[in-house]
């Protein structure tokens, strides 16, 4: 995955460098950036979104998480939505490990924006290999799930750490 990072490409399969957060754009181009103040700056991302995200801002309290954005899904890697940040948007499969982030995800949020009436469902994907079959599930919106070490496992134990594949399923 290429992805603009401070003017320049950089490729989040080798590194995010200093970044930390990573957005995924209408266009389909990814920008990461230092701060989350940065995202929200960008005047590739819609409108929309970075008024509905500064408004909550200004009046929630704890929830959504403050690093999710109106509409987009946020994997962090880290329990209670802390550490770094990829907001998804687009439908279809999202393979973690090209974004640096494979059995790496924590924690995950959905906000749904006022204006969004589709927001749809995802899928989490643990590839396995040989004889053992896909572990999946399935996450429906609007809420998060703070820490996938509470979240039970097919067969035993937790998700966290475990997500190769993220799909997102628009209505």
């Amino acid at each position: 995955m290429i992805a603009e990072y401070n003017g320049r490409e950089i490729n989040l399969t080798e590194s995010w460098e200093e970044a930390d957060s990573c957005t995924e754009l209408p266009s389909g181009e990814v920008h990461c950036y230092d701060t989350d103040a940065d995202a929200l700056t960008d005047p590739e991302l819609p409108a929309q979104v970075r008024q509905e995200t500064r408004t909550a801002g200004l009046t929630r309290e704890t929830a959504p998480p403050d690093r999710c954005f109106a509409d987009y899904w946020c994997l962090f890697e880290n329990a209670n939505y802390k550490g770094k940040i990829i907001r998804l948007t687009s439908s279809g499969k999202h393979d973690l490990s090209e974004w640096g982030f494979r059995d790496k995800v924590s924690s995950v949020y959905y906000w749904v924006g006022s204006w969004s009436l589709n927001y749809g469902t995802a899928t989490i994907w643990d590839y396995r290999s040989g004889v053992l079959h896909d572990r999946q599930r399935e996450l429906v919106p609007p809420h998060g799930w703070a820490n996938f070490q509470n979240m039970d496992y097919p067969g035993g134990g937790d998700w966290n750490d475990k997500v190769d594949n993220f799909q997102i399923k628009r209505s």
